[in-house]
């Protein structure tokens, strides 16, 4: 989205009826990527309320959801399309706010559908081993976490050799930050408190925590470096 190429093909999409330009400055850039979202968010909302009261794949409304996909899919580039129609300004705001602050709620909601999947897991492999008293879930368990942590180290590791050299004290700050908050995070998960009121805590859950966080802080540090380096401004 950094490239007229990108308008140009969008205005292909139209058999070169429509000629894309905005009131104010350039298209492309960051704020492409945002009417991109928009129109995908937009869609969505849109499909929603097609499904409200809808509780079973028996109602005809149903299918919406399940089907359609070539309709769903021209709706999202025609609004694509629509939206390169509709001033900076408005998606700088959108970008500043409304994005990020669903950004935030989005990352929390899957943070704690990953801690639910790892805490499933872990009492899974629990109730494997009480049962069949073989080790090998004990070592599944063991093993699973351990790579989460390895990995979590890792991308840690890289985050400090390729984005906080000297210079860079936003990354090394957000990159230590992590390191903290994961050494935090574990000690939790092992805390006699915690062990009393869920016996089933662990460090599968924190491992999890660890590695989405980590992930998240390189995906991050990664992005702004590249973003730096190319000079992206947030008005194009």
């Amino acid at each position: 989205m950094l490239s007229p190429f990108v308008i140009h093909k969008l205005e292909h999409l139209t058999l070169d009826y429509m000629h894309i330009t905005c009131p104010e400055g350039e298209c492309t850039g960051v704020l492409a990527v945002h009417r991109i979202n928009w129109a995908l968010g937009t869609l969505h909302l849109i499909l929603a309320a097609f499904l409200i009261g809808v509780k079973s794949t028996r109602n005809p409304r149903a299918s919406i959801q399940n089907g359609w996909w070539g309709p769903k899919i021209l709706a999202w580039a025609v609004l694509v399309v629509l939206s390169f129609f509709i001033p900076n300004e408005f998606f700088i705001v959108w970008g500043n706010y409304i994005a990020m602050a669903g950004s935030v709620l989005f990352i929390l909601y899957g943070l704690i559908l990953l801690i639910d999947a790892a805490h499933s897991w872990a009492e899974m492999c629990l109730e494997k081993y009480e049962v069949t008293e073989s080790r090998t879930w004990e070592i599944i368990l063991v093993g699973s976490t351990f790579s989460m942590y390895a990995g979590a180290l890792a991308m840690i590791i890289i985050s400090y050799i390729f984005f906080a050299k000297s210079g860079c004290g936003l990354n090394q700050t957000f990159i230590s930050l992590n390191l903290v908050f994961s050494v935090i995070v574990t000690g939790m998960a092992v805390h006699p408190t915690i062990q009393e009121y869920n016996s089933r805590s662990g460090l599968a859950q924190s491992a999890m925590v660890c590695i989405y966080a980590t992930y998240l802080t390189l995906s991050a540090v990664c992005n702004g470096t590249l973003f730096s380096s190319i000079g992206t401004d947030d008005r194009t």
